[in-house]
């Protein structure tokens, strides 16, 4: 008989872009071929900002797994959620404003907790993807003996909220990310309770892509750096553009700057920035395998996979020094350089243009961490080790 466990997550589809969907995605599939049988509790949207209904309610198949789909309540309207939220990032909050947060922020489906609070007897275990949304903090009221976080978590003001603190505080089992997210959570919550472990995702040897065609076809003349992901101001993309055009300024030969992903701001007009737009797997594998480094500005952040993709062909890494995750895989894997100011990004830029044997040195370090340290063999032993640690602990007393 298959070992059954079930996953819930704000959002999940093979066509979606994002860090914790992706490594919901990625987990399900695996352990689909372990001989596990995995059921995800989800919704219907595609779209994190509105959560606008998109795909159809009910049970489909997605790549082998069994998704089932609640419609949100209601969309979000962000002017209002960001005019509800932002003061309270900087004041006292009170349970009701953290409940109308919580709400707002959504997706708020309740169908979704009742069904999970109706079928959880029937798992060994309830994988809970990210600590901000509904599904995680409710759902963990109704399969708390059954849970396994994964909260995704980085240093961000809701994270203080004590409707966040109850969630973690509740969970049975964890599985971090990344050590910097372990140590974080450790040091707000009592976890004392629970299994702790980290245990991050895989790398997949890539396939060599063609890195030649991709030029071609893009008209690509010239030396690059790359950023893949949501071109967003949370994602510290305003500033690594601003520190662009300083590099621009005082490097030469600065290497141009290809943005690929969805565009959630409005771009300055820089000489040389290139917005590619979203682009196949095959494309961005090949934009990171061309690129001289890849760019990771975001001071939020619990893994980045994209950078791990972007390590496994070899690329070198420059990355937000706010990011404790970041600096760590730079520090550990010794393939990347960081920054925290303009002259810093600027003069890790001259070094990547002006020292070749740098950057073949940070390129080959990055690959043999990527791919010996993010086996998936061993990071789904952890994960089991984690399921076999709640069906272990039986109820709680």
């Amino acid at each position: 008989m298959k070992r059954r466990v079930a996953f819930v997550v704000q959002r999940y589809g093979a066509d979606l872009v994002g860090g914790s969907e992706t490594l919901a995605r990625e987990y399900a599939e695996r352990l689909g071929a372990r001989g596990f049988e995995v059921t995800v509790f989800t919704t219907t949207a595609r779209d994190y900002v509105t959560w606008k209904s998109e795909y159809p309610e009910g049970a489909s198949d997605v790549n082998g797994v069994r998704v089932l789909r609640f419609a949100a309540e209601r969309e979000r309207d962000l002017r209002a959620f960001n005019n509800l939220a932002e003061p309270m990032y900087v004041r006292a909050t009170t349970p009701d404003d953290e409940r109308a947060f919580l709400e707002a922020q959504g997706p708020f489906v309740p169908s979704l907790v009742r069904a999970l609070a109706a079928a959880q007897a029937g798992f060994e275990a309830v994988l809970f993807f990210t600590y901000l949304y509904y599904p995680s903090v409710e759902g963990l009221r109704v399969a708390a003996d059954r849970s396994i976080f994964i909260p995704t978590a980085h240093d961000e003001p809701p994270l203080r909220f004590g409707v966040f603190r109850e969630a973690f505080e509740r969970a049975r089992a964890y599985a971090f990310c990344s050590a910097p997210e372990r140590d974080l959570v450790v040091s707000r919550f009592d976890l004392s309770r629970a299994s702790v472990d980290v245990v991050g995702i895989g790398v997949d040897p890539p396939p060599p892509p063609d890195v030649e065609e991709f030029r071609i076809v893009r008209n690509i003349t010239r030396p690059y750096l790359l950023y893949a992901g949501r071109i967003d101001a949370g994602k510290g993309c305003d500033e690594m553009l601003r520190f662009y055009e300083h590099a621009q300024a005082e490097v030469m030969g600065c290497p141009d700057l290809f943005l690929i992903g969805n565009l959630a701001m409005e771009l300055p007009k820089t000489p040389r920035l290139r917005h590619l737009g979203f682009v196949s797997e095959e494309d961005k594998r090949a934009a990171m395998a061309g690129a001289e480094a890849l760019i990771c500005p975001s001071p939020y952040e619990s893994l980045s996979i994209t950078l791990l993709e972007s390590m496994s062909f070899g690329r070198p890494v420059l990355a937000s020094s706010r990011s404790d995750v970041l600096v760590d895989h730079c520090v550990r894997s010794g393939a990347g350089l960081y920054y925290a100011n303009a002259d810093e990004f600027t003069e890790a830029v001259r070094l990547l243009v002006i020292d070749g044997p740098l950057q073949r040195r940070l390129g080959e370090n990055g690959k043999r961490y990527a791919l010996t340290q993010f086996s998936w063999d061993s990071v789904l032993d952890r994960l089991i080790g984690q399921i076999d640690a709640v069906k272990a602990s039986g109820p709680a007393t």
